[in-house]
């Protein structure tokens, strides 16, 4: 009976830690006054850097950053962006270096083992943008074998790219924007990408890019959403979930892609 006793206590202070670290994240961040996010600044319009022509300053845009902005004026705290290489954000994340990652990060299986994430709030397809001039014959997965491809390092895209690609040669980089100045100049002969950043692309440089017919398999259905660190982060997810059901029933959310997508051209033409 001692012997039931204690193993019922034990179970009931393991619960009671349970719920006090479930909640220890959102005191935390309270508690500082900071919201400290983690992003790539280099992937318009999900996050990018803009020069404000009516103010002259510079400034952080992007549906991701007015995101961030809107959850920590919901948590009532200061934002402090932390702009990072892409391929350490799940990392840096992991070992405290910031509260949470909002950078387009697609919630996949692998991740989910070491960090946790928000309902998702976007949901982009995969594609293989090619040069207008190579279109035609660069049709499949094959037509692709020998030659380069480029993805952003430690993204998704990278996955796709070893998995699916596999006869391919891979120039992994962290940056978007050097990723497509590859491809114009002939350097890589297709860039796996999310579309609604191609799109991007394809604007800036008229004529020179087309989304190719080059099957990409991937189920986007799970979406991107914020990542926290695994563990204490339950009612810090409640919060951001609460706040993106809000933003995205009222209209807020596309008034943000609006706004992202404009500013994001108007970059890039420059």
């Amino acid at each position: 009976m001692k012997k039931f006793v204690a193993i019922l206590m034990a179970a009931l202070m393991l619960l009671g830690m349970m719920s006090f670290a479930s909640a220890d994240k959102l005191s935390e961040i309270k508690e500082k006054g900071v919201l400290d996010v983690g992003a790539n600044i280099e992937f318009p319009p999900y996050e990018f850097y803009w020069n404000n022509p009516d103010s002259g300053e510079e400034e952080i845009a992007g549906f991701d950053m007015a995101l961030a902005k809107g959850i920590a004026e919901e948590l009532g705290v200061a934002l402090e962006i932390h702009d990072q290489a892409f391929s350490g954000l799940v990392t840096a994340l992991s070992v405290g270096e910031m509260d949470v990652v909002i950078s387009g990060l697609a919630i996949k299986p692998e991740r989910l083992e070491v960090v946790d994430f928000s309902d998702p709030y976007f949901s982009g397809e995969q594609i293989m943008l090619v040069r207008a001039a190579d279109f035609d014959t660069i049709k499949t997965v094959e037509d692709l074998n020998g030659k380069k491809v480029g993805a952003q390092l430690g993204s998704l895209q990278q996955g796709i790219l070893e998995e699916q690609f596999a006869s391919s040669e891979p120039l992994l980089l962290d940056k978007p924007s050097i990723l497509a100045m590859e491809l114009a100049q002939g350097n890589i002969d297709g860039w796996l990408i999310t579309d609604l950043v191609a799109k991007q692309y394809m604007v800036v440089y008229p004529d020179t890019f087309l989304i190719s017919d080059v099957p990409v398999a991937y189920d986007s259905s799970a979406g991107i959403g914020v990542a926290v660190q695994k563990g204490d982060n339950a009612s810090l997810l409640e919060v951001i979930n609460a706040y993106i059901a809000k933003v995205k029933a009222d209209g807020t959310w596309d008034q943000w892609m609006d706004d992202a997508v404009t500013k994001s051209v108007s970059l890039l033409s420059e």
